[in-house]
């Protein structure tokens, strides 16, 4: 990305307010890695799969451990997305979209720190995925 880009987005996030989405961003981290920690624990736990031969009971195994394999999944994804925007705080390109490489609005970063795109690419994107 060109240094001015990063240089715009340095003027466009006060360091204060940078600090502020930073500590969210980490808080969310910590949280996130807890839940996979859980996850991942109750997992391992077994508890959850059938004691029998059941068809019902075994479907309903089925669906927990797919349940907890997906919750797990959608975490790690959280989590990373969590880490790619401390990374593009630490090398200055955080509030840029990724897509156009304008500004994200301050307002979609405090509401969602780890937000990558502009709500124009967010939406161009959403209609193209349908």
């Amino acid at each position: 990305m060109a240094e001015g880009a990063a240089k715009k987005a340095i003027k466009g996030l006060p360091k204060r307010k940078l600090a502020v989405l930073r500590k969210l961003l980490e808080t969310e981290r910590v949280t996130i890695e807890a839940q996979i920690t859980q996850l991942d624990a109750d997992f391992l736990d077994e508890s959850w799969k059938a004691r029998s031969d059941d068809d019902a009971e075994s479907g309903s195994a089925t669906f927990e451990r797919e349940r907890m394999m997906s919750l797990a999944q959608n975490a790690r994804a959280l989590l990373s997305g969590v880490d790619r925007a401390l990374s593009r705080m630490d090398d200055g390109t955080y509030g840029l979209c990724e897509s156009c490489g304008e500004p994200i609005d301050i307002n979609r970063l405090e509401a969602l720190p780890a937000a990558v795109d502009c709500l124009d690419c967010r939406r161009k994107a959403e209609r193209s995925a349908r």
